[in-house]
Formats: structure tokens, sequence, C-alpha cells
């Protein structure tokens, strides 16, 4: 009898023991990351935000359809001629940072292809070395008002070895030109040059991010010049007309 009460009494103590080491203080749960996020506030506030931002698009493109006819258009050809296994995304920088310098509400961006392509049928390949002339031949025609030309050329890649660092130097050759329709005149015309460079002790820099970095620096150039040479005003026609000798 003895024994089994021992034993039971052993049973409810081992029992007890296991229970207090599962109630034992539990890790703390983190919270829900969406929750944190929420917006806690009033409906009714969000509500109004949300109109109050459309109602500023809507606004903006009102305001834009109201000035569309006083924009100028600017026809952006761009060549990427650079060569390398990354060229979308060196065409997204740049392309990006066009549309960012002829801005929606200055300016009627006009994709430059079509145009590129009418030279190219009569021959005109490389516009860097072609006549102002041809290349506003391509826009007979057309009512636009300025042309932005922008070639990527291919990288000149330099190896850079010193005693302590390997590296690599990477430089962007960017023509770049705005042309008075027009008028038939250049606004600028020149070339972008570019170098950066990097290294490292234990060398594996790639050419991608050091050509990225030279394409950035082209980039800034370029926002710079158009925001100085492209007019913001639809371009006026000038005519040379002959003094007529008083009688």
């Amino acid at each position: 009898m003895m024994r089994k009460f021992l034993s039971l009494l052993f049973t409810v103590i081992l029992f007890s023991l296991s229970t207090l080491a599962f109630a034992g203080p539990q890790p703390e749960v983190a919270p829900d990351e969406s929750m944190l996020n929420r917006d806690t506030r009033p409906f009714s506030e969000r509500l109004k935000e949300a109109i109050k931002a459309q109602e500023s698009e809507e606004v903006r493109a009102a305001k834009r359809a109201a000035n569309l006819e006083k924009m100028p258009k600017v026809a952006v050809m761009y060549i990427n001629n650079s060569q390398t296994t990354y060229n979308d995304e060196i065409d997204q920088l740049v392309l990006n940072n066009l549309a960012k310098a002829v801005d929606y509400d200055t300016y009627q961006y006009i994709d430059g292809k079509p145009y590129i392509e009418r030279l190219s049928k009569i021959g005109i390949v490389d516009i860097t070395t072609a006549e102002r002339a041809d290349i506003i031949d391509a826009f007979e025609g057309e009512d636009i008002d300025y042309a932005v030309f922008v070639q990527i050329d291919p990288f000149i890649r330099k190896d850079k070895v010193t005693f302590f660092t390997v590296g690599k130097e990477m430089t962007a050759n960017v023509p770049f030109k705005i042309i008075d329709v027009k008028n038939n005149k250049y606004l600028y015309n020149g070339k972008f040059t570019e170098i950066a460079k990097d290294s490292s002790m234990i060398g594996g820099i790639g050419n991608k991010s050091v050509s990225i970095e030279a394409i950035e620096k082209v980039n800034e150039k370029i926002l710079s010049v158009i925001d100085v040479r492209l007019p913001k005003e639809k371009t006026a026609v000038t005519t040379n007309v002959a003094s007529t000798p008083a009688k």
C-alpha cells in the first residue's frame, strides 16, 4: 500500500514540475510589421488627403492641357553604342535622366526613334559626324521645335595596378547636341568625357559599377546643359529681311 502511495506521490511531483517548466516566461512575439506601418489616422482624414492628392493631379493635368500648345516640342534622339552586357541599365539611367531634364510640365517630350530611322535610311548612321542641315532634314514636315541628341560611345577601359591595389578606370565619351530645328542652328554641340575609377586591395572590381558611375557623372552634365541651353518656350522663327533703301 505504501509503495503505491509513494509511486502516486512521485507522479504528482513530476507532473507539477513539468507544468511549472511550461508555465515559465515565454519569448516576446515581435509585433506584426503591417501593424507597425498601419495608418492609424481617422478614415475621414485619410479620405480628405486622398481626394486632395487626386485633385492636385487633375489640376496639374488641366494646366498642362491648357498650356500644351505653348509647350515646345522636343525630339529626344538617343543611341547606345557602348556594346556592354549591361546596355539595358545604361539605357534606363540615361533615358530617365533625359525625361527629368525635358520635364513633363515644361516640354512635349517626343520620342526621336523615327527620326533616327529616317537618317539611317538616307545613309547617315553616325549622327555625330552628320551635317546639321542633314539632321534637320529628318524633321521636315514635323512640328518639332528642338532636338536633343545623345550618343553613348564605347567605354575606354584601363586596368590600374599598384603595389597595394588593383583597380579599373572607365572613360565615358558621350556626344551631345541641342538643335533649334526651326531656325537651323545649334544651341549646343559638344561631347562629355567623364572618368570614373575604383580600386581594391583584393581586386575583383568589375567594369559595370565603374561605368555606371561615369554615366551618372555625364547625366549631371546633361541636366545642367539642358537647363541652361534648351529654351522653355516655343522657338520663334527668325527671318533676315533685307532693308529697303529710302527713296
